[in-house]
């Protein structure tokens, strides 16, 4: 198995390489924010974010704009980042794919004595994988990424209406 492995990351090519690297940071960085994102809706549900009750409405609405800012804000940053990694993905796939073109007409074009098939096969093979691999990096993580959008804006809700009820007990 990890003979195979290493066969197709060799036939991959450098940009196969490259892939893997944005697949690890792709998939590290969603992973954290996740992880963030379960913590802020765990204090969310435990409703730790209530304030004291003898504040103003200003001072109430200061400090739930506070906890925003530190803890939603932190991970509704890293969306748009996640995103172009994800859409960067299947672009670097397809720069495998045109690599592996020109090698497979470089096959073609060369009149040397070597079996032109060889150099072809090798072209071909660089450009199917590297397709792969960018589609695969990008579709799970483009479903994630919704995911964590929707559950984003789940928690950003539960916090207003964590304001509402804490400004109505105010008042």
């Amino acid at each position: 198995m990890f003979s195979e492995l290493q066969q197709v990351m060799h036939q991959g090519g450098f940009i196969l390489w490259a892939l893997l690297l944005l697949g690890v940071g792709l998939y590290t960085l969603l992973a954290s924010t996740w992880m963030g994102l379960s913590k802020v809706k765990k204090e969310l549900g435990v409703e730790s974010v209530q304030p004291s009750l003898n504040l103003g409405r200003r001072a109430l609405e200061g400090e739930f704009a506070a906890y925003e800012l530190d803890r939603l804000a932190w991970v509704q940053r890293r969306l748009p980042f996640i995103g172009v990694l994800a859409g960067a993905a299947p672009l670097a796939g397809l720069l495998g794919t045109v690599s592996g073109m020109l090698v497979t007409f470089s096959g073609l074009a060369t009149s040397s004595t070597a079996k032109p098939i060889d150099k072809i096969s090798v072209g071909i093979a660089e450009a199917l994988i590297t397709t792969q691999a960018g589609l695969l990096i990008a579709i799970p993580a483009a479903f994630l990424l919704a995911l964590l959008r929707k559950q984003t804006s789940s928690a950003y809700a539960k916090l207003q209406q964590s304001l509402h009820r804490s400004i109505i007990a105010n008042h």
